[in-house]
């Protein structure tokens, strides 16, 4: 038996804990919500409260603290059994425990007979944890501060669904597995012989615990329908959700729906808070799931890659949908003047950006000339990226076909992309080159000291710019510097032919 707070190499004892969020609780409308008050709940007496509460189930190694965990909700608790059976086997998910230990401590609050003669079976000895089961309640403030991170503030998808596509993060930071206290490493060096002990089959595991209907507090301890092999625990954390905004619908269209939920956006736009924000959009879609800047808001909002870039492409979905292929087919080369047009395409321009920040570029620039194809004359400015994007992959001949487009733009863009151009397909500094770079000076002085490095671009780009302006040198470098960089000689040959 180990002393209670030392213990020699990994898998001799582990630690169980069920823990009741008293913080984090589920509203009528599916999504989390933070409660900074606690709640006086557990695992015994959440029934009495009116709220469906976030339960964690936790498995942690005592010497390495590497752990495993699953985040579910008091509607929808884990059989122990199966939890024991994930955190023990080695299946083919990514995880970093496995292997049954030679202890187990199991608070007294999820003991039951069940649990305890299931365990004896397989040769795990039952351990009661110190008093206050400090380290088990330190794991769970650090976990809760873990959603609240990276649902709460970093996504607009609040439903404890979404946990789950963070658990990696939660596990990179809670493992520290990028730094030098790597908890999984002590854990995976310091097995001893005969460790990790091999699990029996899902179907022998889950007969030990002979009682299908014994309960430790207001956990089951077995699923009374048990499968034959072991699915996951997917089934108790991923629920369909009633009128869930964030899939496609096939309910039928309506154009006084549409035009209500555009409303609430119109407001949402002009709401201080982001709460209020995330309110609105949710509510519009509620209406109409067609309503293409409610996916936009939403987009906006998430500072998530993957679920940007989902919702994009949902809001690029419902603009279509809404306004229906026929409607393309008569209006392309005219869009953005029709007012319905404009939520389609901020979605698509929203899409195509952040298909080039996720490395998907030659999709994103696919849907930056679509809406060049449809909108020419560029009330967006996407001319202006498209170019940069051009020049960074090196489509010189595309770049050629849109600087001849828009011959006329005065911009500084235009100006200096032309410029750098000409240098990449003429070989060099020559006549036509060196004018095209000295009337790309003129149209903006300020550019050259952010494409050199004098100055540094600025975190936060500038709302707004003028022609000529420094505002405009910001945003064009910021575009296009790494296009010059590439470029071998662009930036000697920028500094040799600025003024003295």
């Amino acid at each position: 038996m180990p002393d209670r707070n030392i213990t020699e190499h990994s898998n001799q004892l582990h630690q169980l804990l069920v823990s009741v969020s008293r913080h984090f609780y589920v509203q009528k409308n599916g999504m989390l919500k933070y409660q900074e008050k606690p709640v006086e709940v557990n695992i015994k007496n959440y029934p009495k409260s009116k709220k469906e509460h976030l339960v964690y189930y936790i498995l942690r190694d005592h010497f390495s603290g590497s752990f495993v965990f699953e985040v579910t909700t008091t509607n929808f608790l884990i059989p122990l059994a199966d939890f024991l059976y994930y955190g023990w086997s080695n299946g083919t998910e990514e995880k970093y425990l496995w292997g049954m230990p030679d202890f187990l401590y199991v608070p007294r609050l999820i003991s039951s007979p069940e649990l305890l003669a299931g365990l004896k079976r397989l040769g795990v000895e039952v351990l009661n944890p110190p008093s206050g089961f400090a380290s088990g309640i330190r794991i769970v403030r650090d976990i809760e501060d873990q959603i609240n991170f990276y649902v709460l503030v970093n996504t607009v998808d609040h439903r404890p669904e979404n946990i789950a596509r963070h658990k990696e993060k939660i596990y990179e930071y809670m493992l520290n597995l990028n730094f030098g206290d790597n908890k999984f490493k002590k854990w995976l060096d310091n097995l001893p012989a005969g460790h990790p002990k091999k699990t029996p089959e899902y179907k022998d595991f889950v007969k030990c615990f002979a009682a299908a209907s014994g309960r430790a507090a207001g956990i089951p301890v077995v699923n009374p329908s048990p499968a034959d092999e072991f699915t996951g625990l997917k089934k108790y954390v991923e629920k369909t959700v009633e009128n869930e905004v964030f899939s496609s619908s096939n309910r039928e269209f309506s154009a006084e729906k549409l035009r209500r939920a555009q409303e609430l956006i119109y407001d949402a736009w002009e709401a201080e808070s982001r709460q209020r924000r995330l309110y609105l959009a949710r509510r519009a879609l509620k209406i109409s799931p067609y309503c293409a800047d409610a996916y936009v808001l939403l987009a906006e909002e998430s500072r998530d890659p993957q679920e940007v870039r989902e919702l994009y492409e949902k809001g690029v979905q419902a603009g279509r949908l809404s306004l229906g292929d026929l409607f393309f087919k008569k209006n392309a080369g005219k869009f953005w003047l029709i007012l319905e047009t404009r939520p389609y395409m901020r979605a698509l321009a929203g899409l195509a950006d952040s298909l080039w920040k996720t490395g998907q570029r030659q999709q994103a620039i696919g849907h930056y000339k679509e809406m060049l194809r449809l909108n020419p004359n560029d009330n967006q400015g996407i001319r202006y990226i498209l170019a940069a994007c051009l020049l960074e992959e090196e489509m010189d001949d595309d770049l050629g076909a849109l600087l001849n487009q828009y011959e006329g733009d005065i911009s500084c863009f235009m100006h200096y992309n032309r410029a750098l151009w000409s240098f990449r397909t003429s070989g060099g500094s020559n006549e036509q080159s060196d004018a095209y770079l000295a009337e790309a000076l003129e149209s903006n002085s300020h550019v050259p000291a952010y494409l050199l490095g004098k100055k540094k671009i600025p975190y936060c780009l500038p709302d707004y710019y003028a022609l000529g302006s420094e505002e405009e040198a910001v945003i064009y470098a910021e575009r296009a510097k790494k296009a010059w960089q590439k470029t071998p000689a662009a930036l000697v040959w920028l500094a040799r032919h600025l003024p003295e």
